[in-house]
């Protein structure tokens, strides 16, 4: 399911999937109050599969809040344009991440876990095994 965008800026480019853990995802944001959910946050407002058409996006973002503050209206002095890059796998890897923490903060070991999928390179889990071995799982390579 593509994510619900603001339509403030023409889709001149192909978006792709969000929630597309296959791909590098490049996500254009604008961080502004949300009259749908009454809070300022970062707003998606397109997601793309190369850097050019990202920046494209963020430079259209800018470039309305400026036409927006020289028209005289009441721009929020916060309001402004955001982005991040999603790497193949990262979805996956913050499920993993989150899936160990409830696990240990119910007293389960996540070793099974571990064993089997890939933590964020900004996670590490470390210890002693039952039969004094030390282990560790994680973290940048």
């Amino acid at each position: 399911m593509l994510p619900k965008v603001d339509r403030r800026y023409r889709p001149e480019m192909a978006e792709v999937d969000e929630d597309d853990d296959s791909i590098t995802r490049w996500v254009a944001r604008h961080y502004r109050f949300d009259p749908e959910r009454h809070e300022r946050r970062h707003v998606v407002v397109g997601v793309y599969d190369n850097e050019r058409e990202w920046q494209h996006r963020i430079d259209a973002v800018t470039a309305d809040i400026a036409r927006r503050r020289a028209a005289g209206e009441d721009v929020d002095r916060r309001e402004h344009p955001t982005g991040t890059v999603l790497r193949p796998g990262d979805r996956g890897r913050a499920a993993t991440a989150h899936l160990v923490r409830r696990a240990m903060e119910h007293g389960v070991h996540p070793a099974g876990i571990l064993r089997e999928r890939e933590l964020p390179s900004s996670m590490v889990v470390f210890g002693v095994d039952e039969s004094g071995e030390s282990f560790s799982f994680g973290g940048s390579t």
